[in-house]
């Protein structure tokens, strides 16, 4: 297969976890009804020696691709470099701790196909949403609320960071949105809803990860997104 005729790369931005992503990445091969697409796998410099444990492990798929980021450990930048090296037009972009499900990645997938969309968003704050627990739900749905009245966005999910988008969209604009923690995802929102794309949500069931630990603290997480947003803006109106 041409690789530049590839029609979807799937990023997995990691950081401990070898563990998730030896369950993960099958899982995600089923998702795909024909090999169309490359896994780009970006590890952070893990303690656990991801990268090097997988590699053995999946040698024998050529369209599975690492890179190992040995400085300056960041998701936002994580997913600029697979970004970066990628060959197909859409990228895709999921957590690699099963909190976002492959069921709902089929399920984004088809709508992309199916709706002919420029952007699919997952959202845990519509029909058939929800997060893994009872108080991350509702703070999350509360910052979300927070975060569209500063930006006047009207997307319901700003944080669940699991997406397809046209490569044409975001080409020219990884450094401008790409750096930092989640808050990546709010910046990308914010500029593509900007563009008026066409853009679907869809709903997401998070799943409790199988392995590890998260390395989000919440309340830290919404005070430094809280800042953010409103840099947003400004950088925006100056």
């Amino acid at each position: 297969m041409n690789l530049n005729r590839l029609k979807y790369s799937l990023i997995l931005p990691s950081y401990n976890e070898y563990n998730n992503l030896k369950l993960l990445i099958p899982k995600l091969m089923d998702c795909f009804k024909v090999r169309n697409y490359e896994i780009i796998v970006v590890d952070d410099n893990s303690p656990d020696l991801t990268t090097f444990k997988l590699k053995p492990k999946f040698k024998k798929y050529k369209f599975i691709k690492f890179i190992l980021r040995k400085k300056n450990r960041s998701l936002g930048l994580s997913i600029r470099d697979g970004i970066k090296i990628s060959k197909s037009d859409n990228i895709i972009v999921m957590d690699s701790d099963f909190n976002h499900r492959p069921l709902d990645l089929k399920k984004m997938i088809s709508k992309f196909e199916k709706k002919n969309c420029d952007f699919v968003c997952g959202s845990r704050f519509i029909p058939n949403g929800y997060s893994s627990t009872f108080f991350r739900h509702h703070t999350s749905k509360l910052f979300n609320f927070y975060v569209n009245l500063i930006t006047n966005g009207n997307l319901t999910d700003n944080l669940s960071g699991f997406f397809i988008i046209k490569k044409k969209f975001i080409r020219n604009q990884l450094k401008k949105i790409f750096y930092g923690y989640g808050d990546f995802y709010i910046r990308l929102l914010y500029l593509m809803q900007k563009k008026k794309l066409r853009i679907t949500e869809i709903p997401l069931k998070y799943a409790p990860r199988k392995f590890g630990f998260s390395k989000s603290k919440l309340l830290k997480m919404f005070y430094s997104y809280s800042l953010e947003t409103i840099k947003i803006v400004l950088k925006d109106k100056i």
